[in-house]
């Protein structure tokens, strides 16, 4: 069994980076469909999250599907009630972005999202 089993390091996790004001408010938002099938309604419903935006190093942009402007985003897993895919959209800051590509970090603690404006 490792650490990384039990969700004991992402909780250890999310509890520091919010000590120390880490994550700040952000949002995924999703189309969600409602209604018949026939005659479906496609509404943006929001997400509320906590998470932050750091840039990604050059050697993240060679040889690599990142883009110059692209924004690495963290959500806190804890603090979102969906999994974000690359059909939803991330906004933070009063910014939105597309999301491009989503992964969780090792611990369980994070989705770390591609973001591009």
């Amino acid at each position: 069994m490792s650490i990384l089993d039990d969700g004991s390091l992402a909780t250890t996790l999310t509890d520091a980076l919010s000590a120390f004001d880490i994550p700040m408010a952000c949002t995924i938002t999703r189309m969600e469909e409602s209604g018949p099938p026939f005659d479906p309604v496609i509404t943006p419903v929001d997400h509320a999250c906590m998470g932050w935006i750091d840039n990604y190093t050059q050697l993240d942009h060679v040889d690599s599907a990142v883009q110059i402007n692209d924004r690495k985003a963290f959500v806190l897993c804890s603090s979102l009630d969906i999994t974000p895919t690359t059909a939803d959209q991330f906004k933070s800051g009063g910014v939105s972005y597309v999301i491009v590509n989503v992964q969780r970090d090792p611990a369980g603690a994070a989705w770390v999202i591609q973001a591009r404006a």
